[in-house]
């Protein structure tokens, strides 16, 4: 038999296609009809899913661009410098320059304080140094309220009366995790430095500076600072054995 007869299974011209045969091909007509109106419908849906998307992330765009230009209208205290970013003590033109990182609820920190405090005081005094103070809240809930409450002192008592609340704020730490001083405990406390009064009560229980809170501790960030107390002199920083007194005094005087 001739091998096209074998191959070959089409119907001769003018012969009847068999009832098999032709079912067959509507029903392989129809699956083909079938994968097309689905292959329409994923690159429907498809397309669809890529709008939302698109459309989810402009108006992610939309709102953080909202966010971004808010930010500037978020409350700062008065009686700051860089745009509400620190907190400056000592004359302007003093030649050594110290920026002093802390979080009122960092163990560290208030050992710092405890040692060194007087020392920064007194390189103020004498004109050697101005100090820099730029607090952060990253420990707890509590180091954004100890924050707020310092800021309040700062805008109704001046940047002396911030030094001596924070102070205070050391001396009265609280354990890590806690709920921290009250609000009637932290208002007791600016009313020792003269910073009372219904406005102070009310920016103290109010957190009228929330958001200026968070905005040092993301600016600290910005900054490279990763761990408190960390200390610059003139924009370096200070090795921890230059924390103490002595050290302190004499690093700042090198560099006037």
């Amino acid at each position: 038999m001739p091998v096209d007869q074998v191959t070959d299974q089409r119907p001769a011209p003018g012969r009847k296609v068999p009832a098999k045969q032709r079912i067959a091909a509507r029903r392989a007509a129809e699956a083909a009809r079938a994968r097309a109106a689905q292959r329409r419908r994923t690159l429907a849906r498809s397309a669809v899913a890529a709008a939302v998307l698109v459309a989810v992330v402009v108006l992610a765009i939309v709102v953080q661009s909202q966010r971004t230009s808010s930010a500037p209208d978020a409350a700062v205290p008065a009686n700051t410098v860089d745009g509400g970013m620190a907190v400056e003590v000592g004359r302007a033109d003093a030649p050594a320059t110290l920026d002093v990182y802390e979080d009122f609820q960092c163990p560290a920190c208030a050992r710092f304080e405890a040692l060194s405090a007087g020392t920064m005081a007194a390189l103020v005094d004498d004109g050697s140094a101005r100090v820099r103070y730029h607090p952060m809240a990253f420990i707890d809930e509590y180091s954004t309220r100890a924050l707020n409450a310092a800021g309040v002192v700062v805008d109704a008592a001046g940047p002396d009366a911030f030094v001596e609340f924070a102070g205070l704020l050391y001396d009265r730490q609280p354990v890590e995790g806690g709920p921290g001083l009250t609000d009637d405990q932290l208002i007791e406390l600016a009313g020792q430095v003269g910073a009372a009064g219904a406005d102070v009560e009310r920016g103290i229980r109010d957190l009228v500076f929330e958001d200026w809170t968070r905005s040092l501790t993301d600016q600290a960030s910005r900054d490279g600072v990763n761990s408190t107390p960390t200390i610059l002199l003139d924009g370096q920083p200070l090795a921890p054995a230059q924390l103490q007194p002595v050290a302190l005094a004499e690093a700042v005087h090198a560099a006037a």
